[in-house]
């Protein structure tokens, strides 16, 4: 139930009238002067001070942490075909650990097609391959790069599939691991000295040369990687009810490498600052906390600023915050739309939000992913993002952000690309979204759309392994997701019911217990980590109940009683207690949860 007071709603055409564009503009310009903003660099250290004296300007007080990050920020590359013709070709270093030093190295450059790689031999070879490679549609990182090095790969020149713009090259990275690295995964990170990427225009042509054999390319890639110590700003606005809950609105400060990133994340600095420009003139109508916090670390850290928040207030996270609120992206070029909302128990405070704004909603719904620091998924709490996307005619499908616009990741993100038109549409969004989740009296959770997609997913990855449910099944997960989709149905009806007749001592025990169930449910959901551990980058997050999803790779084995079979069995089989233990809690806790709404 989003449960709105007459104050409140007056509250959001205060904060919707007061947003300031010129303001914005002039912020907005002045960040562009500090860019390329990279971590690590004076340049970050500048803007995060700049950033504190525009918010202490506006009344709030301010910390700095500095900690150490485990960065690996590229700095040159070239590429140079020595036989059986010499010519250059233009290239940028991946975000990755491996470095060849100034010096290079030369060998025989061969191509793989995409259902080569990891395969085919390529032992001090420079292979060519695409940048789509089969079966992973974030391209070449993690479990592949580990296995091409370990069969003794040379380099990697990766073929740009961008060819909605041919002729740029994105900045990308492997994502390994998430956050600064422990003993436990640090040899996930893999060491390939060279990876370089060249745009779609040059690799067509290029494959047709090495196709015919015989070529060979000189390579230099350098990359400096190391631990660095990083600031990372924070400030917080106080509720007047329950002040010890909290939401997260949070936004990266560092651009990516070669890269001005007036969207990435500039324009999100700023309308991170507007909002809480805002609300705390209100500050005395706020019925619970807003913490902000700017992430360094973002783009050459594998997310290390949030991954250092959420081991550093871990207690403070999991006991408090009711939403992790990330704004990325917002205020692009030609973004006239909203983009799909994820899926969450607070999916419909974003769809209201949107429809205050333009009207309607969105028609389209997302699977929550890990992309934009949601380092978090362990607590327990609830992630969202709302922001504004180009229309498909006008959307590069090969970018990961930027509002879908073509320069995202490259050295052409200027000025020019943002517009404050639409950045005031997208702060007018968050404040919605912000305002609501702080001031409803009742927690605005619905888990019943988020439930009956859990359900749909469970059921379809049984069904895609029905071959071996003799052996191993994951019905008294669905028996357990069915009684959570009907428990959630009730829960809303009676919240919808008797939700406004509730004292203040029982709607701060509604919110307890909606916070728990939360708890309960999304780390099976979304992680395959313990509590305050981060979940693995293999899948870059999308992957839903990472537990459990690999029923299907157990299903797909030729023979069902090998030796690996029996190994993955027994994984899943732990795994599957754990995601049945966390509906089951969850189920539990909405059955008390009703009896004390009866």
């Amino acid at each position: 139930m989003i449960w709105l007071t007459d104050e409140t709603k007056s509250l959001i055409k205060e904060l919707e009238s007061g947003i300031d564009k010129p303001l914005m503009q002039k912020t907005w310009e002045e960040m562009m002067e500090i860019a390329p903003i990279h971590s690590g660099s004076p340049e970050e250290e500048k803007a995060i001070q700049y950033m504190k004296k525009r918010l202490e300007e506006y009344g709030l007080d301010c910390r700095i942490h500095s900690f150490e990050a485990y960065l690996s920020e590229p700095k040159h590359s070239s590429l140079k075909i020595t036989s059986p013709i010499e010519m250059k070709v233009q290239s940028t270093p991946y975000r990755q650990v491996g470095s060849t030093g100034p010096e290079g190295f030369e060998a025989e450059m061969i191509y793989l097609a995409p259902d080569e790689i990891g395969y085919a031999d390529c032992r001090d070879k420079i292979v060519l391959c695409e940048q789509k490679t089969s079966g992973d549609w974030m391209g070449l990182r993690a479990g592949f790069l580990l296995r091409l090095q370990n069969m003794g790969v040379k380099g990697l020149v990766v073929i740009e599939q961008d060819d909605y713009m041919p002729t740029v090259c994105h900045q990308r990275a492997d994502f390994s691991v998430s956050g600064s690295p422990t003993p436990e995964n640090i040899n996930d990170i893999q060491t390939i000295p060279a990876i370089l990427h060249i745009s779609n225009k040059d690799g067509q042509a290029l494959r047709k040369l090495v196709k015919q054999g015989g070529v060979h390319a000189h390579i230099v890639s350098v990359v400096d990687t190391g631990w660095k110590s990083i600031p990372l700003l924070e400030t917080e606005i106080k509720g007047t009810v329950e002040p010890d809950k909290f939401i997260m609105v949070n936004a990266h400060v560092d651009t990516p490498p070669y890269s001005p990133g007036v969207v990435d994340n500039l324009s999100g600095d700023v309308a991170i600052m507007e909002v809480a420009r805002l609300l705390n003139k209100h500050k005395d109508k706020l019925r619970r906390s807003a913490r902000f916090v700017i992430w360094p670390g973002h783009e050459i850290g594998r997310y290390s600023g949030s991954t250092w928040y959420n081991d550093a207030f871990w207690h403070d996270l999991r006991h408090g915050c009711i939403t992790s609120y990330n704004i990325d992206s917002p205020g692009a070029d030609g973004a006239t739309m909203f983009r799909d909302i994820q899926i969450t128990e607070v999916m419909d405070v974003a769809q209201d939000s949107v429809v205050a704004v333009q009207g309607k909603g969105v028609e389209k719904f997302r699977w929550a992913t890990r992309a934009g620091d949601g380092s978090f998924w362990g607590t327990g709490m609830p992630h969202m993002s709302i922001t504004t996307s180009r229309p498909p005619e006008d959307y590069d499908p090969h970018v990961n952000y930027s509002g879908g616009g073509w320069w995202w990741h490259t050295p052409y993100a200027t000025m020019d690309h943002g517009d404050i038109d639409i950045l005031e549409m997208d702060v007018k969004a968050e404040l919605n979204f912000v305002t609501r989740m702080m001031n409803c009296p009742i927690l605005p959770y619905s888990f019943t759309k988020y439930a009956e997609h859990m359900l749909e997913i469970l059921e379809e990855m049984q069904g895609k392994s029905e071959k071996v449910r003799a052996y191993f099944n994951i019905y008294p997960v669905i028996e357990q997701a069915e009684t959570f989709v009907e428990l959630s149905k009730h829960l809303d009806s009676a919240i919808e019911e008797k939700g406004k007749g509730l004292s203040e001592d029982e709607i701060k025990q509604l919110n307890t217990n909606l916070m728990w169930v939360s708890r309960h449910i999304n780390p099976i959901v979304h992680s395959n980590a313990g509590p305050s551990e981060q979940m693995t980058m293999e899948t870059f997050g999308a992957l839903p109940f990472p537990r459990i999803a690999e029923i299907v790779d157990l299903a797909n084995m030729t023979l069902h009683q090998s030796h690996e079979f029996k190994l993955l069995k027994n994984k899943l089989q732990r795994q599957r207690n754990i995601v049945e233990e966390g509906f089951y809690q969850a189920n539990n806790l909405i059955q008390q949860t009703l009896a004390m709404l009866e």
